[in-house]
């Protein structure tokens, strides 16, 4: 087999996988092999870039067949990934509401450095601050930085693990809950904000759907999120790490619920949260999000910096009516 050969059998190998790939997400084929399907989707934005080097390879040795099969793969990748890609602008805050910042984080449960979150929450000075995989390490790291000592509020559960989780506020906290969700832990708070507007925060922290079993629980946590946005009776706001990025459908459909992700409507662009701790890799995945009900204006949006964890945190500046 002659180089030339080998080079188109090498595009036709990566498009006929990355075909397949595709039309396994069109035909739902995630829910009966919902591993690896959760993790292929969640990389659509990167996973799908070789096909242009396979249409490049199609184009210059002139192979028809292969250039249309790559065509049909690069539409579908551009279908899905330049939404993510638009550019876009701040809501503006209606007259008369409340302007608050959230802010979240993953803080990695054995990250000794989790302290150094303390500058950045500092300086973003958040009103409420959601943080996940609290545990009694982290927990501390933080607290010796001084940057909690301003939340006369707080929701504080550490684990030890990955599932820890609290919620630091400058208004008053109530009717808190821990439910297990899919046997793990979750948080939740209602925010009250002022005499006439509250508003309940859930601290999310889905499984990694790195398994089959793994995923289960993952789908099972996301559509129990999805029905508590359904059921509320008051605005929400879901602000954590979600394992999962737009191109899950499970976290598509959470926001059909009736929630808006802050980098959408602000038009972000590439933004990854995740991993940002990967020696000479930089992050690939925006799976930490902040979604909020309409019932805000989202008038701002930015991803911070590393700080030892995995993940990088996340604000969104939001005006409640």
């Amino acid at each position: 087999m002659t180089g030339r050969e080998l080079l188109v059998a090498a595009a036709w190998l990566v498009t006929a996988a990355l075909a397949i790939i595709a039309v396994g997400r069109l035909v739902h084929l995630d829910d009966a092999i919902t591993w690896p399907y959760t993790v292929a989707n969640a990389l659509t934005p990167l996973l799908y870039l070789p096909v242009y080097a396979a249409l490049a390879i199609g184009f210059a040795l002139r192979r028809g067949r292969l250039m249309m099969l790559c065509g049909l793969v690069a539409v579908a990748h551009l279908f899905w990934a330049v939404p993510e890609l638009f550019p876009g602008g701040p809501e503006n805050a209606p007259q008369g509401s409340a302007r608050l910042r959230v802010m979240t984080a993953n803080l990695l449960y054995h990250n000794a450095e989790a302290g150094r979150l303390g500058d950045q929450i500092r300086r973003a000075s958040p009103d409420v601050l959601v943080l996940v995989e609290l545990s009694p390490l982290t927990l501390t790291k933080l607290r010796d930085s001084g940057a909690l000592a301003d939340y006369r509020y707080s929701e504080v559960h550490p684990q030890e693990g990955a599932f820890g989780a609290a919620v630091f506020s400058r208004f008053p906290l109530s009717d808190a809950a821990t439910p297990e969700v899919a046997g793990y832990a979750s948080l939740r708070a209602t925010v009250r904000v002022d005499e006439r507007r509250s508003f309940v925060v859930h601290a999310v922290h889905t499984i990694a759907p790195t398994s089959g079993e793994y995923a289960r629980a993952w789908r099972d946590q996301l559509d129990h999120l999805r029905a508590e946005v359904a059921a509320s009776r008051l605005p929400v706001v879901l602000a954590g790490d979600f394992n999962a990025t737009r191109d899950n459908r499970p976290l598509r459909e959470l926001i059909s619920a009736g929630v808006r992700d802050a980098h959408d409507v602000v038009g972000a662009g590439w933004t990854p949260t995740w991993n940002a701790s990967m020696f000479a890799v930089p992050p690939i995945a925006r799976i930490d999000h902040i979604l909020a009900s309409p019932a805000f204006a989202i008038t701002g949006y930015q991803v911070g910096s590393e700080f030892g964890s995995d993940h990088k945190p996340v604000l969104a500046d939001l005006a409640m009516r």
